[in-house]
Parts: structure tokens; sequence; C-alpha cells
């Protein structure tokens, strides 16, 4: 009896400590993600499609440097009362930086990491009326190609963390556009180079978020909640008349050798079909 009490004791501490170490909360991170993530790609335009796209994660570099997996998300409600435009869908493909196993929480926080309020993945978006999101005359139309990415951090990122909309910041000047560049064995995309200045994701946790089981509580120091910084982006976009969608493939982050590099060791090794 004293030796199961023992034992009982024992693994009671070992899972105490390990719910208040660093380690907790990217397992959480993990379990809860692959099933959330796994429940939207049920619904996602890739399943109504039968589009195949898979973007690699984190464990298919050397570097800790992004998160393991890449996430599916269906925001096609929220999107709609964005753009005030009721016939659109939209399914959000995403990676951010890795976990800190120091601090317990994602780089995304950490103002000091070149990693700092990064992204990478792929945007879908569809119209009922089969006209193409993004496209005028056959053209990429860049301010309607922005709505996605300042949706994206405004709405589901940093509005989740306390940012007021009043602080809300979100521009987009283009510095290198490229028509009919060939991508994942497709010919058509355009590739888009951008300098943009967002807020950043570096705040005070007031309290606990949803958005913190996927990222973490941040535990960086902060002088400026959600100051805003430069950052560099990269989008490839292309519509597909097969599926009624355009697609934009995108990375954000803080130099221009980052998306490169993310491009190069990532994006450019997806699969589309």
């Amino acid at each position: 009896m004293k030796k199961k009490l023992g034992i009982m004791l024992a693994v009671g501490l070992c899972l105490i400590l390990f719910v208040v170490s660093p380690l907790f909360p990217f397992v959480r991170s993990l379990t809860v993600m692959s099933v959330y993530s796994g429940m939207h790609r049920q619904e996602s335009l890739m399943r109504q499609e039968g589009i195949r796209l898979k973007i690699p994660g984190g464990l298919s570099t050397r570097e800790t440097d992004w998160y393991p997996f890449v996430m599916t998300f269906n925001a096609s409600e929220p999107f709609q009362r964005f753009i005030q435009d009721p016939g659109v869908k939209l399914t959000i493909l995403y990676n951010f930086p890795a976990f800190s196993m120091k601090k317990g929480c994602s780089r995304l926080f950490d103002p000091a990491s070149p990693y700092y309020n990064s992204f990478y993945g792929a945007y879908l978006v569809q119209r009922e009326d089969g006209s193409a999101f993004g496209f005028t005359d056959g053209k990429l139309d860049l301010d309607q190609t922005a709505l996605v990415p300042c949706f994206d951090f405004w709405e589901l990122v940093l509005d989740d963390f306390g940012l007021p909309d009043a602080d809300k910041q979100f521009d987009w000047q283009i510095t290198k556009l490229t028509e009919n560049v060939s991508y994942l064995g497709y010919d058509g995309w355009s590739r888009v180079e951008a300098d943009l200045t967002v807020n950043g994701a570096a705040h005070r946790a007031s309290g606990f978020v949803q958005s913190y089981l996927q990222y973490g509580t941040p535990a960086y120091p902060v002088s400026e909640e959600f100051q805003p910084v430069p950052m560099k982006g990269l989008v490839y976009g292309r519509y597909f008349d097969e599926w009624n969608t355009s697609i934009f493939f995108y990375v954000l982050a803080t130099t221009e050798e980052l998306t490169q590099k993310c491009d190069e060791e990532i994006l450019s090794r997806s699969v589309l079909e």
C-alpha cells in the first residue's frame, strides 16, 4: 500500500512539474493545434475542390526556426464581414516561429529574434459568382490582394492579443512585381515583393486568451506593446480556373534574406495539384 502511494505521489509530482515547466505550453500547443487544424482541413476549400496542397513545416529544416507543421483555418465568415462581401470563402494555411523551450512561447513574441512577427503559408480565396478574387482583367489587383494579409494580421492575430482598433497599422508598399513566373510546376504566377509596416505582436499578457493555446503566453520583455515594425513581404498569386480559386503563397518576415530563405527552403517545396 505504501509503495503504491509513493508511486502515485511521484507521478503526481512529475505531472505538476511538467505542467509548470516551459515545455508544457509547447506540448499543449501541438496537441490542440493538430486536432483543431485537422477539423478545419475537413471543411477547407482544398477538401471541397479536391486540391492537394501540402506546405512543409519547421521539421523540414535543420534549424529551430518554425513550428513543426503548417496549420489550416477556415476564415470565411469573419473575412466576409471584414470586406463586406457574403459571397467569398477563405481558407488559410499558416505557420509561425518556433517555440523557445526556455520561455515557453513562440518567438513570434520576441522582438530580438529575426523571426519576430513572422508568418508563412497560403491563402485560398473563392467567390461564389466565379470571378477571380485578387485579379482584375487577368492582372493581379494589389489593393485587393492586400486585404487578405491585412485581415489575417488584424482580425485573427492581433485582435485576440488585445490590440485596440484605433492603433491598428498595416501599410503595404510594392517594391517589385514580376508577372508570368513559373512556380510549383505552374506558369502564370505573379510574384510580389513588398515593404510593410505592421503592428508587432510583442505585448504583456493581462490574462489568458484563446490564441495562447497555440503560441504560448508571451514571456519576453516589452518596452511598448504592439509597436509597429518594418517587415518584408513576398507573395505568389495565381487564379486556377479548374478550382475557381485564387491561391496566394506568402512569407512575412523581418528581413528580405529571411523571406528568400523561407521561399527557397520551404514554400518552393510545397505540393500543389
